[in-house]
């Protein structure tokens, strides 16, 4: 966890501290990745809000990195805050079934990337936990 370290693409992310936690955002755009601890130790939930494309994902790859560690076995990334995504995004998440901890998408999901999952056909590919409340 390196403030501004460039990412394989070039694309700046900035670390920063939210209520006293990291949180990761690109140098340009809104989107904006925020660890929260959890109760149990081996879980890590990440909070993503803003706009996801291939300019801000970065910010998410480099927060998914952060977790990557032996002693986290659950990885829950909450997408509620998510107003747009578009492939960067998809592919990000479902990049995420090939890391050593198991991923799950928690929701409700936002119209627009519901949609996104749906049209690319990748919603069946990934591990998605949603709550009874609709979706903004």
């Amino acid at each position: 966890m390196i403030p501004d370290r460039p990412q394989d693409d070039g694309h700046p992310t900035r670390l920063h501290l939210v209520d006293g936690a990291p949180a990761w955002r690109p140098a340009r755009g809104d989107a904006l990745v925020r660890y929260t601890p959890c109760a149990r130790r081996t879980t890590a939930l990440l909070l993503l809000s803003g706009a996801f494309d291939s300019d801000t994902v970065p910010c998410l790859r480099e927060a998914l990195d952060a977790v990557r560690n032996p002693q986290i076995e659950l990885v829950l990334l909450d997408v509620t805050g998510v107003r747009f995504g578009d492939s960067a995004l998809v592919h990000a998440l479902t990049d995420t079934r090939s890391r050593p901890q198991r991923h799950v998408v928690m929701g409700p999901l936002p119209r627009q990337v519901a949609f996104l999952l749906d049209v690319t056909e990748t919603r069946a590919t990934l591990d998605i936990a949603l709550d009874d409340t609709p979706a903004p």
